[in-house]
């Protein structure tokens, strides 16, 4: 009889258990429902392509090339001048960066093709001198061959 008396007890506590368990995995299920429903209803902006026809050439981070601080670009990354070449960085001329009205920011990354060896994937980090327009800057490591593109098509990636 007191066996019975557990069981039976066991028995209710585990119902109850069993029905907690049961509403609670129908409540998540009903919050993924509704989450689901909600992400569908949000509008994706389509990514608009940017390209241009730009002049690359190269640059040092030295002040004969920069200003009084060659080894910080202008959105504050720090240039490790002995491997310039391996951050893959470049500067844009002023028209062509969203604070002067263009279609780059900095940190865009952006695929340089039509170079003999330097086509690739690069990352907005610094600006020219407000001489310049149209034109792109690779960062490079002293003692790096100098070079010129013309015509180079450079686009935003994601």
């Amino acid at each position: 009889m007191y066996k019975t008396k557990i069981f039976l007890i066991l028995l209710i506590l585990s119902g109850v258990t069993f029905t907690a368990i049961r509403n609670h995995n129908e409540d998540i299920a009903m919050k993924k429902k509704v989450w689901i429903e909600n992400i569908r209803t949000i509008p994706i902006k389509p990514v608009e392509k940017v390209t241009a026809k730009v002049t690359v050439t190269m640059y040092n981070a030295v002040t004969g090339q920069c200003d009084s601080s060659p080894l910080i670009t202008a959105d504050n990354s720090k240039i490790n001048p002995k491997k310039a070449s391996e951050h893959k960085w470049i500067a844009m001329s002023r028209d062509m960066l969203d604070r002067w009205g263009g279609p780059f920011n900095y940190g865009d990354k952006v695929r340089i093709t039509g170079t003999d060896h330097k086509d690739g994937i690069y990352i907005v980090r610094d600006t020219m001198n407000s001489r310049y327009t149209n034109r792109i800057d690779i960062l490079e490591t002293i003692g790096t061959k100098l070079y010129k593109f013309h015509k180079i098509t450079v686009e935003k990636v994601s």
